[in-house]
């Protein structure tokens, strides 16, 4: 990028400059799922998924303070992270939108633990149990064991956001 000049001032310190810049960084597209105590299934859109440690197997999640889905995680302590395959741009739109049920007909399998497992949509499903919550500004980093891998449906390709747009990559 260019540095900053009057024709083209920096935006470092604004919320859209931030934002402009994380839209350029690809991130894979995953559903986080948890189930409440209610059994009804919960989750949402994320690009906020890393892998984190190899032995013992752990990953991290950003989830949003003011979602519905983190009280559920934070309550069982479980979640599944269903990482998207080609195809799967309806769904993600699905659970990043303000949709009132998210599962509402679409087709979901529980877990021995009742995660919600979209395998129809998804290459892989880690089950994870979490080790750490970790407070960080509007979101919490979630630090998670991966107790179980699922394969899901053809795993060569992934769903990754960038540009703020949906893109399948092999």
């Amino acid at each position: 990028m260019p540095p900053a000049t009057a024709d083209r001032p920096s935006t470092a310190s604004t919320d859209a400059g931030f934002l402009d810049a994380m839209a350029a960084l690809a991130g894979g597209v995953c559903i986080v799922t948890a189930l409440g105590p209610d059994g009804r299934p919960a989750g949402f859109t994320s690009t906020a998924a890393m892998s984190l440690s190899r032995t013992p197997r752990l990953l991290a999640i950003g989830v949003d303070r003011a979602g519905r889905t983190l009280p559920l995680i934070q309550r069982s302590g479980r979640f599944a992270l269903n990482i998207l395959g080609a195809g799967a741009e309806g769904v993600a739109r699905r659970f990043a939108g303000r949709t009132a049920d998210r599962f509402a007909g679409l087709e979901w399998t529980p877990d021995e633990n009742g995660l919600p497992l979209l395998t129809r949509y998804s290459s892989h499903i880690l089950a994870c149990r979490v080790e750490e919550d970790v407070p960080a500004g509007d979101h919490r980093l979630l630090i998670a064991a991966v107790e179980e891998i699922t394969p899901g449906q053809d795993g060569s390709t992934a769903l990754v956001h960038l540009g703020r747009d949906y893109h399948t990559i092999q």
